[in-house]
């Protein structure tokens, strides 16, 4: 089957992360000037909230924050948007000293705005990290860090949004860090060097892995579903890559990690309709444990895709697992690889919803377009607790 037969805006929108990379960090260097240093310089305490792939850029921005301005028992930390909404408790005598990030590119969710209500509400500060300057999460926020995404005219999951959020925050982990006197006043000029570099390689490698990509897709089409496992930061990008699965291509996708798979998800129903992806890099502390989850899908009849830095052999994954090969991230900065490595299951994702006839977010004619209940993101109870 010929493969370009098979281009789709999701594709497109992975295609179009090289392009707009340089124009979306001077974007968000624009926008970090509305964060302001004497506010940086006294938190203590991040935690990152939002729905959807925003929650996962929160979990992928953790280790930068960590490394960049993590001294003196300072805690970083991501929470899911209901949890921040409605359920976790401030330490009473430092809310002061804590900052609530609540992500969305959209700014548009209702239990986003209310997470960061109830945080100014608790007296914490809160700053909101999106594209839209109007949004009810800007307009709620003490601060707002616009990332200011080019415009691209095919508008889908939000791959694009995501890359922008995700730099967001590496870049305010090392602004953070500069003010605090932790690091370099050059360091946010070698990041972005960096992130230039890592976007790069990607694009070099970019066919390869759409090769490989168009024909796992064909083999995997007619699953009647997909897990995808992550451990630590890689989760994010296992969570990301089965968000495409369902929004994309409609299919039941479950996300969690090596331990729990071994534990429930090995015995689900039908192992060989239900492909499995694994995203670990070579030099994970969990390598050993990955290693065994493939092996024990494998021997179940499990089709398996392994998504690293290294090749198969070396990473000594069993006979039969099929491996995406990504570049490394830039020595000394291993913390941007959930930056680009949801890549490949992307367009894993883009190619089974293609070759499905699926439209994006379902169609017109769908149960979930017709119901007259409708989605309740923006139309959500406002509750504060």
């Amino acid at each position: 089957m010929d493969k370009a037969m098979h281009d789709n805006q999701l594709r497109r929108q992975c295609l179009d992360i090289p392009v707009m990379c340089e124009a979306q960090l001077e974007g968000i260097k624009k926008g970090l000037e509305a964060v302001p240093d004497e506010l940086l310089k006294k938190i203590r305490k991040v935690i990152f909230t939002g729905c959807g792939d925003s929650y996962f850029a929160g979990i992928a921005a953790v280790p930068a924050f960590k490394k960049y301005a993590g001294a003196f028992a300072s805690s970083f930390e991501a929470v899911r948007c209901v949890d921040a909404a409605r359920y976790i408790e401030y330490e009473k005598g430092q809310e002061d000293t804590t900052l609530l990030v609540g992500i969305s590119a959209s700014g548009s969710p209702v239990r986003v705005m209310e997470a960061l209500r109830r945080a100014n509400q608790k007296g914490c500060h809160t700053l909101a990290v999106t594209n839209i300057a109007d949004s009810r999460a800007a307009k709620e926020a003490e601060y707002s860090l616009l990332v200011n995404t080019p415009p691209f005219p095919e508008p889908g999951p939000g791959l694009r949004n995501y890359f922008a959020s995700i730099s967001a925050l590496f870049l305010l982990a090392a602004r953070m860090g500069v003010v605090k006197g932790y690091c370099s006043a050059d360091r946010e000029t070698e990041l972005c060097k960096a992130i230039s570099d890592y976007v790069n390689a990607y694009k070099k490698d970019f066919d390869c892995m759409d090769k490989l990509m168009f024909e796992v897709a064909m083999q995997w089409k007619d699953d009647i579903g997909n897990e995808m496992v992550g451990d630590g930061p890689m989760y994010a990008t296992a969570a990301f890559i089965g968000a495409k699965f369902v929004e994309a291509a409609g299919k039941m996708t479950n996300v969690t990690d090596s331990e729990n798979w071994c534990h429930v998800n090995y015995f689900r129903h039908a192992p060989e309709a239900s492909g499995l992806v694994l995203v670990a890099n070579d030099e994970d502390r969990n390598h050993s444990r990955v290693i065994e989850t493939l092996r024990q899908a494998s021997m179940i009849g499990r089709s398996c895709l392994l998504i690293t830095d290294t090749d198969g052999e070396s990473y000594g994954v069993p006979e039969g697992v099929s491996v995406c090969k990504v570049p490394k991230a830039p020595e000394g900065y291993e913390f941007l690889s959930p930056l680009l490595n949801y890549i490949p299951g992307t367009l894993l994702a883009a190619y089974v919803a293609s070759l499905r006839e699926e439209p994006y977010f379902r169609g017109e004619n769908s149960l979930q377009k017709q119901s007259e209940v409708g989605s309740t993101i923006g139309n959500s109870k406002v509750a504060i607790f």
